[in-house]
Order: structure tokens, then sequence, then C-alpha cells
């Protein structure tokens, strides 16, 4: 006789805790100023020097989305295993190649160019330099991971495939829900599409491998903090 597994229905107040956070930091990013002066930070014409306290304010708006849903998301995430975090932190080599190949390419449109701010080009004071860049690396390696994946494999990965989608267990994958992947990949990483392609593929893999979302969110953290680490020493804040 076969036992059959548990319902995923995700965390409590799966709205809450899979889109609310990630629709505020996606909403917030729109403010960014970027080198081209295009998007609606563009049209605001907000400058440049604004992009420190928007991206603060971007942060700060974004973690009070997570606090208010935080204890389900604890509940619902599971324990990691040892293997993703090395991976993730391998995986930094050909994001960045690939991003390179493509900027080298010309398949990157300015309109579509991360805002790539120097903080110790921006600041004078080398204090506030570093503070903001500490800021800068939290939101990368903490913020970003939870809120993506949380969004991207805790709803709509799974909404492509049941309506319900907290009835879906995570880490399934589909045509559908391997298609939504991709797509959101090249629409939300354009200045990366080559690279995004390829990595978001290999987190599903995560995914669908250990079926818990502290592995990928983890994986994904590991991939940020090498990343952040390759431009302040090289300098290629183009990638940021």
């Amino acid at each position: 006789m076969t036992t059959t597994p548990p319902t995923d229905h995700g965390p409590g107040r799966p709205w809450d805790a899979c889109v609310v956070p990630y629709v505020v930091f996606l909403a917030a990013g729109l403010l960014e100023p970027v080198p081209g002066g295009g998007g609606l930070a563009g049209t605001l014409e907000i400058p440049a020097a604004a992009y420190p306290a928007i991206y603060s304010a971007r942060l700060v708006a974004t973690v009070v989305a997570l606090a208010r849903a935080w204890p389900q998301i604890r509940a619902w995430i599971g324990r990691t295993t040892w293997w993703p975090v090395p991976l993730g932190l391998v995986l930094v080599v050909p994001w960045i190649v690939l991003a390179a190949v493509q900027r080298e390419a010309g398949f990157t449109p300015t309109a579509v160019e991360r805002s790539g701010f120097n903080p110790f080009v921006g600041f004078a004071n080398p204090a506030a330099a570093w503070g903001f860049l500490a800021l800068r690396m939290a939101g990368l390696v903490v913020i970003v991971p939870l809120v993506e994946e949380l969004f991207l494999r805790g709803f709509l990965m799974r909404y492509v495939i049941e309506e319900r989608f907290w009835t879906v267990p995570f880490g399934r994958l589909t045509l559908a829900s391997s298609a939504a992947c991709l797509v959101y990949a090249v629409a939300t990483h354009p200045a990366e599409a080559l690279a995004a392609v390829c990595w978001f593929a290999v987190m599903s893999g995560i995914a669908a491998a250990t079926r818990r979302p502290i592995d990928v969110i983890l994986a994904h953290a590991a991939t940020n903090l090498a990343l952040g680490a390759y431009v302040v020493a090289t300098g290629n804040w183009w990638l940021l």
C-alpha cells in the first residue's frame, strides 16, 4: 500500500508571502534612474544622484512586506541541503561570461541597462560609500533571492499549472512552468538574457531536485554574493 504525499499548500496567506513582497519590490524599482535616462524614472526626470535614496526606500518597503508574512514563510521554506550553496557560487562564472558576451555583441539596449551605480564615485565620503555598499549587498544577497524565488517558483511557476497555486507541490516542472520560468528570465533580465535563461533553468533543476524553497533561495543568494564580490573587486558596476 502506497502513501500519498501531503499536498504542499505553501505558506499561510500564500498571496501575501509569494506575491506582495515582489510587487512592492518591482514597483519601487521603477523609480530607480538608469544611465540612459529611460523608463519611468526618466519620464519623471529623477536624477541619477537620487538612486541611493530610492534604493534604500525600496528595500525598506520590501522588508515591511516580507515581515508581514515572515512567520508563514519561515515555516514553509524548510531546511537546506549541503550542495545548492556551492553550486550557486560556481554558477556566477557562466553568468558573468554570458552577460559579457551579450554586452559585447551589442544585444543590450540602453533602455534596459542596470543602474550600475558605483558608490565610490557617487559619494564623496568613503564611509557613506561603504555604508551604501553594505546596504546594496544586503538587498542583493538577502532581499532579492527571497522575493524573486518566492514569486517565481512559489507563485508563477505553480500558477500556470493550477490557478489555486498553493495546491501544486513546490518544484514541480511541466512544459508550462518551464516556459513561464524562461519568459520571466528574459523579461526581468533583458540585459543578461543569455545568462538568465541558463541560470534560471539550473535553479529550476535545484527546486525540482530538493523540493525545498530554502535550497533555491540560498543558491540564488550564493550567486548574488559571488557576483557582488566580483563587481567590487573588478569595478564592473554595469553588472549591478
